[in-house]
């Protein structure tokens, strides 16, 4: 029978986990291992155990996943085919039935995360194209993927893990001989209903519920959102990472550059390759243009702090000539910043001030 300490050892273990993953104190790759370690240390679990989720199916599944979902984002396949879909809707309720059907239908069969880190930048671009709020389809974004992975078993990657695990169940009484199996659609004749449901919902209650409701999205429409347009969170801000900073050759996540309160890191260009869904093990090197969007106001602080040099440009120009060869968009050697650039001590927008 189990001892009574190691019950709140266990507790102290995983809180302790959470905590540093929320902190980011290092990768989860880390922390997962770290703790599993220290759980072995203190015989709590024996060591087949601990390493049997090592050899599961459905986590071997997901680590195929992962390289099937960066090659279509490496391709700019999954780019190219939802910006065709997407359309030009009039109305805030038909652009999100065009953009939650398609995506919860790729988020049946691709990781989630990638699917909505490469979608985020596309959106933002499409919906400021038709004049829609950005607040009425980021989050109906971001639901419909985990409501597509409900649809299919590897749509998420719990489902595999779960797989596994019931492959491997033997019964209530352990005894069992019986080998139990789940298709790949099994649980769309649940996952679909709830998908559409909740798609459902999202129609009826964004308006609403999220920011930028009926009247802005009227406004929006009807006046080329030149309001919306003029917001600091609409903008996407490109900054260059300096040869001195800290940051070249650590992860995004060890940079610390990935929790960066208010800014969210889009993507990142390196030389002619303009790279999305970056994840917190990616590594930075010298020369590299980070993208983030959010409140660019604060971007000034952070180049001060990381060492970048902070550029705002548009998006989806800086794979179309939108930089010199070096990365830049003007004269270094000219001591005031350059149209589009803004400088470390300062956090107005470059692109209006060089204007």
């Amino acid at each position: 029978m189990a001892e009574a300490w190691e019950g709140w050892y266990t507790v102290g273990i995983m809180f302790c986990c959470f905590v540093a993953l929320m902190k980011n104190v290092a990768g989860p790759d880390v922390l997962m291992l770290g703790s599993l370690a220290m759980m072995l240390a203190a015989n709590i679990t024996d060591i087949p155990d601990g390493l049997k989720g090592f050899s599961n199916k459905g986590l071997l599944t997901v680590a195929c996943l992962f390289v099937v979902a960066a090659g279509i984002s490496n391709t700019g396949a999954l780019d190219y085919y939802m910006s065709k879909l997407l359309g030009t809707p009039k109305t805030v309720a038909s652009a999100q039935v065009r953009l939650m059907v398609p995506v919860a239908f790729v988020s049946a069969f691709l990781n989630n995360t990638p699917v909505v880190a490469v979608m985020i930048p596309i959106v933002q671009r499409w919906a400021e194209n038709i004049h829609i709020p950005k607040e009425q389809v980021m989050i109906p974004l971001s639901f419909a993927s985990i409501l597509g992975g409900t649809c299919t078993l590897i749509g998420t990657s719990t489902n595999l893990v779960v797989l596994g695990m019931l492959k491997d169940w033997k019964g209530s009484d352990g005894a069992s001989q019986t080998n139990q199996s789940m298709g790949l659609f099994d649980l769309g004749l649940f996952g679909v209903p709830v998908a559409m449901t909740g798609i459902t919902y999202m129609l009826i209650a964004s308006r609403a519920l999220l920011p930028g409701g009926k009247k802005k999205g009227e406004a929006g429409a009807g006046g080329g959102g030149a309001s919306g347009g003029g917001k600091s969170e609409d903008l996407i801000v490109g900054a260059r990472l300096q040869a001195w900073s800290a940051a070249v050759g650590k992860t995004v996540a060890g940079s610390g550059l990935r929790g960066l309160p208010g800014l969210y890191l889009v993507s990142v260009k390196r030389e002619d390759t303009l790279i999305r869904a970056v994840g917190p093990e990616f590594v930075l090197s010298q020369g590299d243009v980070l993208y983030f969007t959010g409140m660019v106001e604060s971007i000034g602080n952070v180049c001060a702090e990381y060492g970048l040099l902070a550029v705002t440009t548009e998006h989806d120009s800086d794979g179309e000539g939108g930089f010199d060869d070096d990365g830049s968009d003007g004269d270094e050697n000219d001591d005031s910043p350059p149209a589009g650039r803004v400088s470390p001590d300062g956090a107005g927008r470059g692109a209006e001030e060089g204007a």
